[in-house]
């Protein structure tokens, strides 16, 4: 396999001209954010372009090359803009602010996040992984130069990078989620997202202080055998735990209900009868992960800390579910454009009853004085779901005290961000 290139080899080579195979790559990464790997259809995208289908393959032998070639280009594009944020000179801070403000540059070509790295052959895989260790790697180098400087807080510098890598994503394509709060210009976008890195929810320069949730109530009960019913919907709810992981780390169009159901020990028959169609298991795989983030937000409007405590014990709890093999919601990013125009509109409805919620939660840690004065409220909680959505990739440690820790860094960050204590 031929070895990965250097964030330097890849910042510094030279770009590319504005040719039909960059408007490919750009075209295709708008359709990959958007729609996902199932719905990225290469005859839309030549459409688009006002080329043939046929002429699609001078560019890219088949979708999954496609994916491949965006996911490559979008680590790419982030280390020239880490690179250039380095040589633009300054404190370490002053290097992260120009990095999150390039990475959310309009003008820039969009990013494809990786969220279904898992779709490709091994080789693929390897490449991207090493491309983004290495900036990970690069970006903990910084935060390390802050930490000694005295411009950023001490913290995990490794898993921290990851969480800002994460968030720089995830921005661009809060955008489509974001109808029920208005339009999310760049303007507002970038905002949020620096205020996040740097400032966190805290009125205060602490670190959180609260009890992990209790989400007893997420682990799968123990079923007597004599209990047919009980039985049936244990055997369902199994079902969508793998599904739901599987369609997380692989995407929705390479996992099949072969697979899925080989997982669980059962057969394709059994899940068709438990569940349905392949549109039907996305469906419900989405009603359990609402059911995952109700309970969270239930318990975080029962504790009885501050409201900037309960809402860094709720982000640390989903950090925990999502890579938990007990728990592992459905990833918002993943499977939205499979969903039936009914299933859509539900998980419309669920959005925006979490979002009040939290909204709510921030304004009264505003009243209380736990939460520091924030004008666009709407706009920094449609950040924090970028704060853990990397944790669904095959690169989560599966150590639990690995998971603990980087469970305890997202809480952190939602109080401080990067804001020295």
């Amino acid at each position: 396999m031929p070895a990965t290139p250097s964030v330097e080899q890849l910042a510094t080579a030279a770009p590319s001209a504005a040719n039909k195979h960059e408007r490919v790559l750009d075209e295709a990464a708008r359709q990959l954010n958007e729609k996902g790997v199932l719905l990225t259809s290469l005859a839309e995208i030549a459409a688009k372009l006002g080329v043939t289908r046929g002429a699609m393959y001078y560019y890219v032998a088949d979708r999954e090359d496609l994916v491949f070639q965006c996911y490559r280009r979008a680590a790419e594009i982030t280390a020239r803009h880490l690179f250039e944020a380095g040589r633009a000179g300054g404190t370490a801070a002053d290097v992260l602010r120009s990095f999150v403000t390039r990475m959310l540059d309009p003008n820039e070509p969009e990013i494809a996040a990786r969220a279904e790295i898992a779709m490709l052959n091994a080789t693929q895989r390897d490449t991207i992984q090493g491309l983004y260790d290495a900036l990970a790697t690069r970006l903990a180098h910084v935060l390390e130069t802050g930490e000694r400087e005295g411009v950023l807080r001490k913290c995990d510098v490794e898993v921290t990078a990851r969480i800002i890598l994460s968030l720089v994503t995830w921005a661009p394509l809060a955008r489509p989620w974001a109808h029920q709060v208005g339009p999310m210009g760049h303007a507002r976008l970038l905002a949020a997202a620096t205020a996040t890195v740097f400032e966190g929810f805290s009125s205060a320069a602490r670190l959180p202080d609260f009890q992990p949730l209790d989400l007893a109530a997420l682990s799968p009960p123990v079923v007597s055998a004599f209990d047919r019913d009980a039985a049936g919907q244990a055997k369902r709810e199994a079902l969508l735990r793998v599904a739901s992981k599987l369609f997380n780390r692989k995407g929705i169009d390479a996992t099949s209900l072969d697979e899925i159901a080989a997982q669980v020990g059962t057969t394709k028959r059994t899940l068709h009868h438990h569940i349905g169609s392949k549109q039907d298991l996305v469906a419900a795989c989405y009603d359990r992960a609402f059911r995952i983030f109700f309970l969270i937000k239930d318990r975080m409007l029962e504790q009885s800390a501050s409201r900037l405590d309960a809402l860094a014990a709720a982000m640390h709890a989903l950090a925990l579910a999502y890579p938990s093999d007990e728990q592992t919601p459905l990833s918002p990013l993943v499977g939205h454009g499979a969903l039936s125009p009914e299933g859509q509109a539900q998980f419309d409805r669920n959005s925006e009853h979490l979002g009040d919620a939290y909204h709510g939660q921030i304004r009264k840690g505003i009243e209380e004085g736990s939460i520091a004065p924030i004008e666009d409220v709407e706009a920094r909680a449609l950040m924090l779901p970028g704060l853990i959505s990397w944790l669904v990739k095959d690169d989560v440690p599966r150590d639990p005290a690995q998971q603990r820790t980087i469970a305890r860094e997202v809480a952190n960050f939602v109080a401080l961000g990067l804001r020295p204590v």
